[in-house]
């Protein structure tokens, strides 16, 4: 900008250049000059005498830059491992050696020899601040001092932290050396991020070139499903993802493998499959039966080799960091207890008591009905009355509160102390409310109270408890169980129903529903399975209906020779738990007929219904885990539901949570020993762990002391519920046990749970550059994305770009030389001419 420092001089500057243009003008009319010279030598003389004039008025060059030292610029670099990687190199980086982008930042950082530096000069101009980021921010002494050893890139909470720690400060802006991979924000969210975080100055991402780069395998994702299944109860789903396979030659013939470590690294199941290098995502499905109680942590290990040639290669990948992720897998500490209760003996409790007689998890308990209500004495009373006359009259109970003489005969087998059960079937909550499931099997209605049919339904809607009704003469309608609170219980309307023809045999068949549930099926595949229904025995007992309640499943029906079908396994959720009606009532007939072929079928089909039906069964203290990022990016809430006898919300209890550190399994694969080759492509195994169904022995290891305790407190939102956070400091696996003290010094049975904090699993979900999030980035704040390789040059702009202070520089025009040399110039320019025409 041009100013004037002394504008009071405009007007004799103007008389002034007036009467010399009059002059030059009276001059060259009289001299000897004409045409186009005598033009060229005016205007000469003119702009001269204009200069001069012009110097009257003193004109000054002016302008503003960032004031020195007087504004902050910040230096972020990531500092996480995923910049490690080898992204292969690209224009002149090949002679350099330079693959990785740690290595080329590294590079960039680095002093030169005898040469000036983009960083001096930057620390020249502005008050320089160097930080790294990981999970957290970092303050550095020196910008060379970076390891890119960080578990994660939170860029989102590097940006915050920088705007809180300099608000109201003049920032000139923030240079950003970062791959764009962050793993608290995606291209999609940046937009609501950044406008989450105020006075945040220009972002300026340098950008480095890179290649093609290797091939890369990944775990995309990862999830478990626990399922009764006998062979295999766990079901790990595993998704990898190939990126780079199509820059490898045509003929190249690849092999995935998917294991699974335990926690001391031995391989409990893999699978192998051959990559089609027209899909980029290879599925795989690990089955296997864990003989761990509690909480136990796995590692998946996704590996492919090349198979072309005569020897197996390792195929040469980018990172095998993202080949590796950590699962968690819980099962049961404590053995389900199953109440069962039968109107006579019976050849279907020999069986299902056979079938758990080496199940840890399930714990059967059994009441058996050898004897109905005979009377042993007759002593007739008045009429309507029944109970024992010799008992009448010595206390003021109820009639039918009186010892009575026709008490049925109940059997208690399997009890855990002798006097357990020993009035009978529970008559309040404390009796039966111990248990997880209930099993009502050839046991008519009457034979309950109208108080222990409603207990058995507060037991199934309130506790939460699993409830099974097993077909026979005296279940179903037959029993009597209509219009009463069982019904509601059921998942069929007890309505008068068609029964089979007398003496025809009924088949058994799978609805479309009972396919897609792993526990009604018994073989792994279709056609087995198939092949299994097709050769079962006919049955002859079935108690029918013909009217499935809205929201239940029908998962198995039967069929005479005429067509008629009618229902036979039929499931439902009823308020906190689950209810399942078996409608066939002489499943034994199964286990007779496949003695020679599979002599274990009905035994593991038993197996896999009670544990459906105790599956997902609350306890008194039960411990979820949920995120907390209100806390902490990585910051886990722990949420424990503690009740009474009575599963009603109990209040005043301290909780505890003792919190140790898992045995995460080893990244490492098991020794080669342990690894066998499938013979097929495609084959799975399963590797069972030490130990068989007879022999489960495990031997105690010594107790640990927690790594720390935290004390829950109350929720104020619910009753029942106390909470407590847990923010890992590094990455891991730890289990939490809660342990609940009542106000009356009873000690709750302590309930587990994991937390899994594996922040490598975002680091290295995307590897390369991501230039669309700098870009939206550098866009937002008004910054721009700058190359690498004009570092310097970028530097030396930052002089011309607007900072928070700025100061202005002068400099005066009239008293520079060129100003006087033009003026000379000109006159001589003026004289030159005269002097080619012969004139002095």
């Amino acid at each position: 900008m041009i100013s004037f420092s002394s504008p009071q001089w405009w007007i004799p500057a103007i008389v002034v250049l007036a009467i010399a243009a009059l002059l030059v003008g009276w001059a060259a009319k009289r001299g000897r000059l004409t045409g186009r010279t005598r033009l060229l030598t005016m205007g000469c003389k003119l702009f001269a005498l204009s200069l001069l004039a012009l110097c009257l008025i003193e004109p000054v060059w002016s302008g503003t830059h960032p004031k020195p030292h007087s504004n902050l610029f910040v230096l972020l670099a990531d500092n996480s491992r995923s910049l490690t990687a080898e992204l292969g190199d690209a224009g002149d980086e090949s002679a350099s050696g330079h693959k990785s982008l740690s290595e080329k930042i590294a590079a960039e950082l680095a002093p030169r020899n005898g040469e000036d530096h983009w960083l001096d000069r930057l620390g020249q101009d502005f008050e320089l601040h160097a930080f790294a980021y990981d999970r957290r921010l970092q303050h550095l002494d020196m910008p060379t001092d970076l390891k890119w050893d960080g578990p994660s890139s939170a860029l989102k909470s590097a940006l915050q932290d920088v705007s809180r720690r300099f608000a109201g400060r003049p920032n000139g802006g923030i240079m950003l050396l970062s791959d764009g991979n962050a793993t608290d924000v995606s291209a999609a969210e940046l937009a609501s991020a950044l406008s989450e975080i105020d006075d945040l100055p220009p972002v300026y991402p340098v950008v480095f070139p890179e290649g093609g780069g290797k091939p890369d395998v990944l775990i995309t994702t990862l999830s478990v499903s626990e399922t009764p299944f006998e062979d295999a109860p766990v079901t790990v789903q595993c998704d990898a993802e190939f990126r780079g396979l199509t820059d490898l030659p045509a003929d190249t013939d690849l092999l995935a493998e998917c294991r699974l470590l335990n926690a001391d690294g031995e391989s409990v199941a893999v699978e192998r499959q051959p990559v089609d290098r027209s899909s980029d995502v290879l599925a795989f499905r690990l089955q296997f039966r864990p003989v761990e109680v509690g909480v136990a942590f796995y590692r998946t290990i996704v590996s492919v080799r090349d198979v072309s040639g005569d020897n197996e290669e390792p195929l040469d990948e980018l990172t095998q960091i993202n080949n590796s992720r950590i699962v968690q897998i819980q099962r049961g500490s404590t053995p389900k207890r199953i109440l069962y209760l039968s109107g006579r003996p019976n050849w279907e409790f020999k069986f299902l008591r056979r079938s758990l007689e080496d199940d840890q998890n399930v714990d059967l308990m059994a009441m058996i009905r050898v004897a109905k209500r005979e009377a042993k004495f007759d002593f007739r009373g008045r009429d309507g009355q029944s109970s024992n006359s010799l008992f009448r009259g010595f206390k003021s109970d109820a009639d039918e509160e009186t010892e009575r003489f026709d008490d049925p005969v109940l059997v208690r087998i399997n009890t855990k102390t002798p006097d357990e059960l020993r009035g009978g079937f529970p008559q309040n909550k404390d009796e039966l409310f111990q248990f997880d499931a209930l099993i009502l099997d050839d046991i008519e209605a009457s034979f309950f109270t109208t108080a222990q049919l409603t207990l058995i339904e507060k037991f199934v809607s309130e506790r939460g408890g699993g409830f099974l009704m097993l077909g026979g003469t005296e279940s179903f309608l037959t029993g009597d169980y209509d219009r009463t609170p069982i019904a509601d219980v059921l998942p069929v309307y007890l309505d008068r129903a068609e029964f089979p023809t007398e003496n025809e045999s009924v088949t058994l068949d799978l609805t479309r529903e009972g396919w897609l549930q792993p526990w009604v099926r018994l073989r792994s595949t279709e056609s087995e399975e198939r092949t299994r229904l097709s050769t079962m025995p006919g049955f002859r007992t079935i108690n029918p209906s013909q009217g499935i309640k809205p929201g239940a499943s029908v998962l198995s029906t039967v069929s005479d020779q005429n067509g008629a079908v009618w229902p036979a396994l039929v499931t439902q959720q009823y308020g906190r738990g689950r209810a399942g009606a078996v409608m066939v009532g002489d499943l034994w007939r199964w286990q007779l007929r496949n003695i020679e072929d599979h002599p274990d079928d009905l035994s593991r089909a038993w197996r896999q219904m009670l544990r459906w039906v105790v599956a997902d069964v609350p306890q008194r203290v039960d411990v979820q885990t949920l995120p907390a990022p209100d806390v902490a990016p990585e910051a886990v809430r722990i949420r424990v539901r503690v009740t009474d006898k009575e599963f009603s919300p109990l209040d005043n209890v301290r909780v505890e949570i003792a919190v140790r550190d898992a045995d995460s399994p080893p990244r490492e694969m098991a020794e080669a020993s342990e690894s066998a080759d499938a013979d097929d492509e495609g084959e799975i195994e399963v590797a069972k762990a030490e130990g068989s169904d007879d022999d489960r022995s495990v031997e105690a290891e010594p107790e640990t002391l927690p790594a720390l305790t935290l004390t829950a407190e109350a929720s104020l939102e619910e009753a029942g519920v106390y909470t407590a956070v847990f923010v890992p400091q590094e990455p891991g696996a730890w289990t939490l046990t809660a342990s609940a003290l009542t106000s009356d010094s009873e000690t709750l049975e302590a309930d587990e749970a994991g937390v899994l904090f594996d922040p490598e699993v975002d680091e290295f979900r995307q590897s390369g550059l991501n230039r669309e999030l700098l870009e939206q980035l550098a866009e937002r704040t008004g910054g721009e994305v700058v190359e690498a390789e004009r570092l310097d040059e970028f530097v030396s702009e930052l002089q011309n770009r607007p900072a928070p202070v700025m100061t202005t520089w002068t400099m005066p025009l009239w008293d520079q030389p060129y100003v006087f040399l033009v003026v000379l110039g000109c006159l001589l320019g003026e004289w030159g001419l005269r002097r080619t025409k012969g004139l002095p």
